[in-house]
């Protein structure tokens, strides 16, 4: 399968590229998809993981509080903002 560059930019980049890395047109354009496509299906994950974050954290703050202790009395502070 062959695929044709029209761009003289484009062949001059992946040409310096391909030198650089010390491969050959084919091996580097490989590279440089599986990189990109490494990057593009790590921010996809990376979404649907902050989602889930998100849903877990409304379903936490959709529940009564356990106790009605004010936070400075959990943690042991007095009035004067000390601890006891």
């Amino acid at each position: 399968m062959g695929v044709s560059i029209k761009s003289i930019e484009a062949e001059r980049k992946l040409r310096r590229v391909a030198k650089l890395l010390g491969k050959s047109l084919t091996a580097a354009v490989i590279e440089l998809a599986d990189s990109r496509l490494k990057e593009l299906e790590g921010r996809k994950d990376r979404e649907r993981r902050l989602k889930e974050i998100d849903e877990i954290v409304k379903r936490y703050n959709l529940k009564p509080p356990l106790t009605d202790k004010s936070v400075d009395e959990i943690l042991g502070y007095n009035d004067k903002g000390y601890f006891d």
